[in-house]
């Protein structure tokens, strides 16, 4: 626990030179720095990625008091992609994905079956129709009549 009184004492003379330097080029550095900056990339993170940083601070939290070093461990080695995660991916814009992804799943599904029943139907209407018609327009047809000089072996070996 060496590093909260370091912590401690770098944050007051951060506060100490923000406020006696105030005027100055180092002053004008200080807040450029420490203040405009953070507030600047601060003020362009939206609701949602606020919520999923609170969220891996609560995972890291959990991991701190349920394992005690080792999950501090395990946590300072998951942190930098979950963060990295948290930030590039706003939470409520991959939880919108997954619902629409489902949806035009359910949607192109939908469609299929009703595209498959259709044809299924089409197939079985088609097939007892056309049963029905040939067992109705089929004749029986009369035996041609032989013409008396019709030759029945045929034309022969005629390239031979």
């Amino acid at each position: 626990m060496r590093i909260l009184p370091v912590l401690l004492i770098s944050v007051l003379l951060i506060g100490f030179g923000l406020t006696a330097c105030d005027q100055g080029p180092v002053g004008r550095f200080l807040r450029r720095r420490l203040v405009e900056t953070p507030a600047r990339l601060l003020s362009n993170l939206s609701r949602g990625q606020l919520l999923g940083l609170t969220l891996v601070l609560l995972l890291g939290g959990a991991a701190a008091f349920l394992f005690e070093a080792e999950g501090l461990r395990l946590f300072s080695m998951a942190a930098p992609e979950l963060t990295t995660w948290v930030m590039v991916f706003d939470v409520t814009v991959v939880f919108d994905m997954a619902v629409l992804a489902l949806t035009l799943q359910a949607v192109a599904s939908g469609r299929d079956l009703n595209r498959i029943l259709r044809r299924v139907c089409q197939t079985v209407a088609a097939r007892t129709s056309a049963v029905g018609r040939r067992r109705r327009t089929r004749r029986r047809r009369r035996p041609r009549a032989r013409h008396p000089d019709a030759d029945d072996a045929g034309p022969g070996l005629v390239f031979a």
